[in-house]
């Protein structure tokens, strides 16, 4: 008994923080994404004998690997906005055996402070139950990246923990080191150049900073717009028709954006978060006023 009532205290603060947004569907400059496609997608990645999400649908070995983090902390966090019944199931595993499952880096996104220093990651095979691989991303804490600043992702982390931090001019510095990676159709950053291929995610963690900082009374965003509308059409072009899900990557081809990848349960979960949670405006508001 005393568990449960824990955990609907838990889910109390985390409901109110995200914020729960009714509508079904976000409309900018005409590129709809389908809410209840996200909510859909992510209720089926549950597997029932884990008590979490797995992180693909087809591709091995993503389709029977569940990651404790990124994917089940940020999807957690993401059903709760979606106002699903599964987010108490999921919190209370991530709570009950691995103490909530963060890992020093996607935290910021829910409004917790991070290291100043980034670190590779390794992961850590946990157990495998009934087919399945329970994975932990963890941090190598000997492998400093010391060019995270060449990562589009890192980037936005770095300004959202500034913001976090109280100072809005660093998290600016970083937003406009991040808006000179755009190339009109994606952020063509250091892991870009490696693949080839635009992430999906970082549409949506561009989104995630530029809510941050509009909220944090930044004026320098205005002149980006249009890249923030540019990544919503992504972002819609990526949702699967059927599924609901989000694809994780694209290319360009003779100008034209073309979906690539499988649907993704973290991809979707940091789409859900950076368009209808509130936590971009609880990490904003942590900023100095505007003078």
């Amino acid at each position: 008994m005393k568990n449960i009532v824990s955990l609907l205290i838990v889910f109390a603060v985390v409901f109110a923080s995200c914020g729960i947004l009714f509508h079904q569907s976000i409309n900018r400059n005409k590129f709809v994404i389908d809410k209840n496609g996200l909510k859909r997608f992510l209720e089926g990645q549950y597997v029932s004998s884990v008590g979490l999400l797995r992180a693909s649908t087809t591709v091995y070995p993503d389709n029977i690997t569940i990651y404790i983090v990124n994917d089940n902390v940020l999807a957690a966090k993401a059903l709760i906005v979606l106002a699903s019944p599964l987010t108490f199931k999921i919190i209370a595993e991530l709570n009950n055996e691995y103490s909530g499952g963060w890992n020093g880096k996607i935290d910021v996104l829910l409004g917790r402070d991070i290291p100043d220093t980034f670190y590779s990651s390794y992961n850590l095979l946990v157990k495998e139950i009934d087919g399945y691989k329970v994975v932990w991303e963890k941090l190598n804490y000997s492998s400093p990246i010391t060019d995270w600043y060449n990562y589009a992702d890192l980037l936005v982390y770095h300004a959202l923990d500034k913001l976090l931090q109280g100072s809005r001019r660093e998290a600016e510095e970083s937003f406009i080191n991040l808006t000179k990676m755009w190339d009109g159709y994606g952020f063509r950053d250091k892991a870009y150049y490696e693949t080839q291929t635009y992430a999906v995610y970082k549409c949506a963690l561009f989104i995630y900073l530029y809510r941050a900082l509009q909220y944090a009374g930044s004026k320098i965003i205005n002149d980006y717009s249009y890249i923030y509308d540019k990544c919503l059409s992504i972002i819609a072009k990526a949702q699967d028709p059927k599924y609901g899900g989000i694809h994780t990557d694209y290319r360009v081809v003779d100008g034209e954006i073309v979906v690539e990848g499988d649907m993704n349960t973290e991809t979707t979960s940091i789409v859900v978060l950076a368009l209808y949670s509130n936590y971009p405006k609880i990490i904003g508001e942590h900023a100095e006023p505007t003078l």
